[in-house]
Parts: structure tokens; sequence; C-alpha cells
């Protein structure tokens, strides 16, 4: 098994500069792909890479969503050779402590998708705490099981082949609702997803890109979509059973 971590980056440098010393301590290969951040940000964290040698930096021209860079950083750790890419956000939110733990796990489940599942502190706003919640709630219903126990987590560990596997059946949006699109269709595949707890913080100053409107509209979106082919899946993999 051979492991990478892909840090997603968009405008985050100031939080992503202050942890890189916690990432570069766990001795592992690390993609950062930046998702067309400003001129002055990206520049700001090509200047703070020099520092760490075993990082690489690929750079998106343009902003095209959370999902489409996760999307190029699986490509490239696929063509690099790695079999499990480890996934944390770069808003310094996850207890990148933790990733022992992650590997630990991916050990001895190497087929399973491996996601964090929040321990919230008081930093946490209350309205995503509950939108995790429902968001549990609408996957129940998309998977007829309780296999999702959060699906918003973006700490994660993808086996490269299964993450492959979920990209030539089934469509996969480039936003935010990449995160919890992945799990509801890596269950209709029957991939095994595992679920560790880990801390999640939200620190003081802390810039989120999260757009209540607009999405919010594309979860809403995601989620009729995924409840309207439900039905069709089931049927399939009733079929195919039989």
């Amino acid at each position: 098994m051979q492991f990478c971590l892909l840090i997603p980056h968009y405008n985050h440098h100031q939080q992503l500069i202050r942890f890189l010393p916690v990432v570069a301590a766990q001795n592992l290969p690390c993609l950062i792909v930046d998702d067309g951040s400003r001129p002055q940000s990206l520049a700001e964290l090509r200047d703070a890479l020099t520092q760490f040698p075993a990082m690489t930096l690929l750079a998106m021209p343009h902003n095209r969503g959370k999902g489409r860079a996760i999307k190029t950083g699986m490509a490239w750790a696929a063509y690099q050779g790695f079999t499990h890419v480890i996934q944390i956000d770069a808003d310094g939110q996850h207890h990148v402590e933790d990733i022992p733990r992650f590997m630990a796990l991916a050990q001895t489940q190497p087929d399973a998708l491996i996601s964090g599942r929040p321990t919230f502190d008081q930093s946490a706003p209350a309205v995503r705490r509950h939108g995790r919640k429902i968001t549990s709630g609408v996957c129940m219903l998309e998977t007829l099981s309780t296999a999702i126990r959060d699906g918003l987590c973006g700490f994660r560990v993808y086996p490269v082949s299964n993450f492959e596997k979920v990209q030539d059946c089934y469509y996969l949006g480039n936003r935010m609702d990449f995160d919890t699109e992945i799990l509801v269709k890596s269950v209709w595949l029957g991939i095994p997803l595992k679920y560790l707890d880990t801390p999640v913080i939200y620190p003081e100053g802390n810039i989120s890109h999260f757009n209540y409107l607009r999405d919010n509209l594309i979860l809403i979106k995601l989620h009729t979509r995924l409840l309207l082919a439900a039905p069709f899946n089931f049927w399939r993999r009733w079929l195919q059973r039989g």
C-alpha cells in the first residue's frame, strides 16, 4: 500500500501555511491542488512550499470547485502509482495528527473508503451541526441504509482503484456536492465505508467559501438527482444479483 496526501486549496494560504509543518511531519508525499486561487494567495503558497520539498503544487488556471480539484488530484495519484489517497482540507479544521490512525485502519480495510466522523467543540456553528444531521437523514433514503454516518467531512482515505470504479460508473459533481455524492454512489456499488471519530474545529477568523444560496441550491439539486436515481439503482442491483 502506497499512501499520499491530497489537499484541495482555494485562497486558504494563511491557514494552510500555518499547519504545513504538521503535515510535513507525517513523512508522506503530499499534493496540493490549487483551485484557481487569487495570484497573491498562490504566490504566497508557492513561496512557503520552497521549505517543503516533499510537497507538490498543482495549480489549476481557473476555479472549478472542490470536487474537480479532488478528482484532478486522484488522477495524479493514480499516475504516480499510489494506492491510497488521504484527503484533508486546507483550512486547518482537521486534526492532522490523526493521519496515522486513518492509515492504520486502511491497512486492515484496504478496499474501504474511510471517512472522519467529526467531534465538534464549541466553535462549531449550530447550523453546521444540524445541517449534517439533515444530510445523513437524506442519505439514508438514498441508500436505504445507515452506511453514511456523516456525508460532509473532508478528512478521508480513498482507495484509488475504488475511486476510479465510482468514476467509471457514475457522474460525480465538481463542487460542494462531491463529498456527499461519492459516498452515496460508493454504497450503491457495494464499496464498504468505515468511520473514525476525529476532532473538527472552526478556528477563529476562519474563512469559509460556502455560499449559502449557491451551494445550498447545489445540494438540493444533488439530493433531488440521487433520490430520483435511487430506485433505478436498487432495481439494477437486484437484477444483477438474480
